[in-house]
């Protein structure tokens, strides 16, 4: 095995582990949002089984960078993905967003995705990172929660956000280069979305600096993109 690959793979292991640590702890110690900032705000929205404590490094790497940034702490991700949405579209109203961003790891992406459309119209861009638009078969392993339930591959709340994610032009999906959990690989892209192939291994998408400053890095892009337009359009 090259080495690259084996310290990959050693390399998710600790994420996984960081992952499931800040999903029990995270139960009890929550991140204070970083309502600061010169940019567009940031919504960053965990995935199954996720807390908002996991976002740690990349919540500190946006706002470094000079967004504010709030994570959506949902609860344990392991109820209805729609249920979920609704709270999500509780947490925008709760703190006044509108053109904001939105980050959804693995099932956030799908989460944002579900909210009704006319908070998805207040969402600048959505970037999801390993999100399994066309449903994960390891999902199969857990079918006491409703939402591994609706992470199927023939679930029709599925087949209902990929035609939502066609019918918008500001989706950008962050694939792993291999994803452990997200499988089978294609199951991250839609036809029609821009898709970017991000670090290795789901867990580390979020957890690794190199991914988060992917992030920044695209959500700079994003902003630079909005500002040039903002500039055309008023002459």
């Amino acid at each position: 095995m090259p080495i690259r690959q084996l310290g990959e793979i050693l390399g998710e292991a600790g994420a996984l582990s960081l992952y499931a640590v800040s999903s029990v702890v995270g139960r009890f110690i929550h991140p204070g949002h970083h309502p600061k900032g010169t940019a567009s705000p940031v919504v960053l929205v965990p995935g199954f089984m996720g807390r908002g404590l996991a976002f740690l490094r990349l919540k500190r790497a946006l706002a470094r960078a000079g967004f504010p940034v709030y994570i959506a702490d949902l609860g344990y991700g392991v109820g209805c993905i729609e249920e979920k949405a609704e709270l999500l579209e509780e947490f925008v109203d709760r703190h006044e967003l509108d053109d904001f961003y939105i980050v959804g790891h693995s099932m956030g992406g799908l989460i944002s995705m579900a909210m009704a459309a006319p908070t998805r119209r207040r969402v600048r861009h959505f970037i999801t990172l390993g999100t399994a638009f066309h449903g994960a078969v390891l999902s199969y392993l857990f079918p006491l929660f409703p939402a591994a339930r609706q992470l199927n591959p023939s679930s029709p709340l599925l087949e209902q956000i990929v035609n939502r994610v066609r019918e918008h032009d500001n989706v950008t999906a962050i694939i792993a280069r291999w994803d452990e959990i997200a499988l089978p690989a294609d199951s991250c892209r839609v036809e029609g979305c821009e898709a970017r192939t991000g670090i290795a291994g789901h867990a580390q998408l979020i957890m690794r600096s190199t991914s988060c400053n992917q992030v920044v890095c695209l959500l700079d892009e994003l902003e630079n993109d909005a500002e040039t337009g903002a500039r055309v359009a008023g002459g």
